[in-house]
């Protein structure tokens, strides 16, 4: 509640200083208001109710004075025995000019802190209440507390509100023994040592209390909330004045010399109600401003992880008919690995088992891929073990020397090495390298700014990529949800969580088009940025924060856009017409495969979320049960489309004639689809 506190000291501040509030002409005199209290005070101790503070003289009601410059019938004073009430009023006539004088007109300016409206005065705390601090009754002294029914107060509950009950009573015989101070229900009371100083409270029912709270009675025409707020505004001013010795204190020396901006009675209640609506808005703000601050600090993380798999799922970016083949761009990899397996420069891998729809584990655009990481990479090489130098043949990464997402190269110390150990074990730019033991274990990073010869240490793998893929759309891959699972799965657990290369070539990646790689790159160096920036709340640190409309704006939208991924949670009517869908579009598969010429391995009838059908290049078919609710037509349409990648994979001029020689209606079932599908989709 940083800015809310902030705000709530400004908003206390600007109404001790008149400025929340207009001054009207017909408020009473706080002149008058000031006599008046005198005038109760020196009531109070003349019946003895009060004592009179230390040095301080008495204050004489306007109603008793006498002008000590009237003259007697003969010219001379006249001579007034010191024990008679005229001597005794005198006293108090020439005491009560002094004292109001100095309430009114002897603060030394230098000491006034701010300016306040004309009509306003400045006094200080000790004149315009009965303050007086409590005592704590001798613990070891049971009489004083077994059966107590005198509420007893320390600090620690006052609450910055009406203080309602009390952890602790006293006894009779405490208060008449102790010293202690009966307090009454709406005097302001006060923390005075420790951690709670400048705590406030005000009392809802008569108490006592210990002697680190001090406690105000006010005098008529002081409002006790008035007082309150005074006091909550005057707190850093109380804290700074407690501190230099062992126990931080502020005295009730200190609090009575206060000063005190003193309103009309009037604009006292104003200035009350006024805080009474805006307090309460600033505590509201506060509750949001803690409930982003919760959100940004428990939630950057979780957000990301929330973009970066759908990003993985093409939900981010727009599928383009005008990108190329992922089918072809498969085909260059495996055509490049194979020459370099030919010229020996790297070992041929025993061939990995085709994905199953098991291991599936969200659905991808159409004209996506899902492909293991081996197939992928030209390799996965372990690194080098050697021992760090301060100069050497070339540079040796460690797993230390990877900081945010970074190589830290000054860090990066120096090995000896072979030129043809080197060119086994030599870094290159958009290199991957992953760590596979340890607390960093599946830790990554990007290789860049490489500018020297370099290898990498034993406890890194490096997974050299082909040159038709984007690096940093695997480097997001290695940052999703869906890469942790897979590498939680393939740890082995010990005294040291290790992953091998094993682990890592057998994870399955979603490969899009190497176009909307790009544009998936592009959209997540935009986004991230933005949910790493809101990490900044709840931190000391002010410059830089977003405003919490637009923070609170992102998120929402942010959080509002991602559909739930769970693919498992089905209702009855989908059950069902998967079970009917399994009966029934295998008939219809085989009639057009057979038609076709073509031949295919099993069907998969799955409820899909993004697309209605699947051709793997091996010839596993996947349908969506909800074809059954289309037209006849547009769903051997899709049936065609899929048996149609038995002869073409990718979506060439070339397959679409083989789909308009045994679909001559395709053009209308796309139509239909492009201004149904969507609605069909979200059906549950």
């Amino acid at each position: 509640m940083e800015l809310a506190e902030d705000l709530k000291k400004a908003v206390l501040q600007a109404a001790m200083q008149g400025k929340l509030t207009k001054q009207l002409e017909s408020d009473s005199s706080v002149d008058e208001l000031l006599k008046k209290i005198a005038d109760e005070k020196a009531k109070l101790i003349a019946e003895g109710k009060i004592k009179k503070e230390r040095g301080e003289s008495l204050p004489l009601s306007p109603a008793r004075q006498r002008s000590s410059a009237t003259p007697s019938p003969r010219g001379k004073a006249p001579k007034t025995p010191e024990n008679s009430r005229e001597f005794f009023e005198e006293k108090l006539d020439s005491e009560h000019k002094r004292t109001n004088n100095a309430s009114l007109e002897q603060i030394p300016q230098e000491e006034i802190p701010f300016e306040i409206p004309e009509n306003w005065r400045w006094t200080k705390l000790g004149l315009i209440g009965d303050w007086g601090a409590g005592a704590t009754p001798d613990r070891g002294k049971a009489e004083y507390y077994k059966n107590g029914t005198i509420p007893w107060i320390k600090t620690g509950e006052l609450n910055d509100g009406i203080v309602t009950t009390a952890e602790e009573y006293i006894t009779e015989l405490a208060f008449e023994k102790c010293s202690l101070r009966m307090n009454k229900k709406d005097d302001v009371l006060i923390a005075m040592y420790g951690a709670t100083i400048g705590k406030v409270a005000i009392a809802g029912f008569d108490l006592t209390t210990n002697q680190a709270c001090c406690a105000c009675t006010p005098y008529n025409g002081i409002f006790n909330y008035y007082l309150f707020y005074f006091l909550k505004a005057n707190k850093p001013d109380f804290v700074k004045q407690s501190a230099g010795g062992a126990q931080p204190n502020i005295s009730r020396t200190k609090i009575v010399d206060t000063l005190f901006p003193l309103p009309p009675i009037e604009e006292q209640q104003r200035i009350v109600e006024k805080l009474n609506q805006i307090l309460p808005l600033i505590d509201e703000y506060g509750k949001e401003e803690d409930e982003l601050i919760t959100l940004c600090q428990k939630f950057p993380e979780e957000m990301k992880k929330s973009v970066l798999q759908s990003a993985m799922q093409g939900k981010l970016t727009k599928q383009l008919e005008t990108d190329s083949s992922v089918d072809e761009l498969l085909k260059k990899i495996a055509d490049e690995k194979a020459k370099l397996i030919e010229e020996g420069k790297i070992k041929k891998e025993k061939p990995l088992a085709e994905i199953t729809e098991e291991e599936i584990p969200f659905d991808i655009p159409e004209n996506w891929r899902w492909e293991r990481w081996e197939n992928l990479s030209n390799s996965i090489q372990y690194g080098y073990n050697a021992s760090a130098i301060s100069s050497g043949f070339a540079k040796m990464v460690r797993i230390s020397d990877i900081q945010g997402n970074k190589i830290l190269w000054d860090s990066v110390p120096y090995c000896e090495i072979s030129e043809s150990e080197y060119e086994k074990y030599k870094l290159n730019n958009t290199d991957i390298l992953f760590a596979r033991t340890g607390g960093t274990v599946g830790k990554s990073v990007l290789v860049s700014g490489l500018t020297e010869r370099s290898v990498y240490a034993g406890y890194l793998i490096r997974s050299h990529y082909n040159h038709n893929l984007n690096p940093q759309y695997l480097k997001y891959f290695m940052e999703c949800p869906l890469y942790w699972n897979q590498l939680t799965q393939g740890t082995t657990k010990g005294c040291q969580p290790n992953c091998n290369g094993q682990t890592l070539s057998q994870m399955i990646v979603p490969l899009p088009p190497i176009e909307e790689q790009q544009r998936i790159v592009e959209k997540l160096n935009t986004i991230l940025p933005i949910i790493g920036s809101m990490a900044v709340y709840g931190t000391k640190k002010k410059a830089g924060r977003p405003k919490q409309e637009e923070a609170l704006a992102f998120i929402s939208s942010l959080l509002g856009t991602q559909k739930s991924t769970d693919s498992k949670s089905v209702t009855p009517e989908i059950l069902e017409l998967t079970s009917k869908a399994k009966e029934e579009l295998p008939v219809i598969v085989k009639k057009y495969a057979d038609l076709m010429g073509v031949t295919y391995n099993r069907i998969t009838i799955r409820h899909q979320k993004t697309r209605w059908g699947s051709c793997t290049k091996t010839g596993n078919l996947s349908f969506n049960c909800l074809i059954l609710k289309m037209p006849e037509t547009v769903r051997n349409y899709v049936i065609i489309h899929e048996l149609a990648h038995r002869k073409e994979l990718n979506h060439s001029t070339k397959f679409w004639t083989i789909v308009a020689e045994y679909c001559p209606w395709y053009k209308e079932a796309k139509q239909w689809l492009k201004e149904n599908g969507q609605s069909l989709m979200e059906l549950k």
